[in-house]
């Protein structure tokens, strides 16, 4: 009997994790290095702005949703549709860390690398509240960074939570 109710502690945590939001970072996969961003779902919809390959390990924009083939972004201000068949995805949550970090502002600000290393950090775009932004992650100079090949996102330590397993 506690072995049943082990388990169904365990799938109810599993759930209730995967009903969050996932930060993933997307990026095109076509051969001609960009996708285009349109208004809706739809080829024929009006052309908003392009989603490119990755640079230096990073995605150029944040996954919002998925539907009928076609994955709703937000790429340098822009909100809208690109066809899933050209989009490529990252996440840091493997789902094996000991720790999640966790969006904790209604509005959780991502910062990128500047490349210069100066001045402040360049917005990567933003998350709802309860996010799930990875469990891969370190603490450096009042950040937390998620980080790919040499580019990293940056969250502010007082805009996440950490929760352990």
């Amino acid at each position: 009997m506690k072995r049943i109710f082990s388990l169904m502690a365990v799938l109810a945590l599993c759930s209730s994790l995967w009903a969050q939001q996932v930060l993933t970072v997307v990026y095109a996969t076509s051969d001609d290095g960009f996708v285009n961003i349109r208004q809706r779902p739809s080829a024929r919809a009006k052309k908003l702005g392009e989603l490119w390959q990755m640079f230096h390990g990073l995605g150029g924009g944040i996954l919002l949703e998925e539907q009928g083939g076609w994955s709703k972004v937000y790429v340098r201000g822009v909100v809208g549709w690109c066809n899933s068949k050209y989009v490529g995805h990252q996440t840091w949550y493997s789902g094996m860390g000991d720790s999640i970090l966790i969006a904790n502002k209604p509005v959780t600000e991502l910062f990128t690398d500047n490349y210069a290393d100066e001045g402040d950090l360049p917005l990567f775009g933003t998350v709802k509240k309860g996010t799930i932004l990875g469990d891969e992650f370190v603490f450096f100079n009042g950040y937390y960074e998620l980080r790919t090949g040499h580019d990293y996102i940056f969250i502010r330590k007082e805009d996440a939570i950490i929760k352990r397993r």
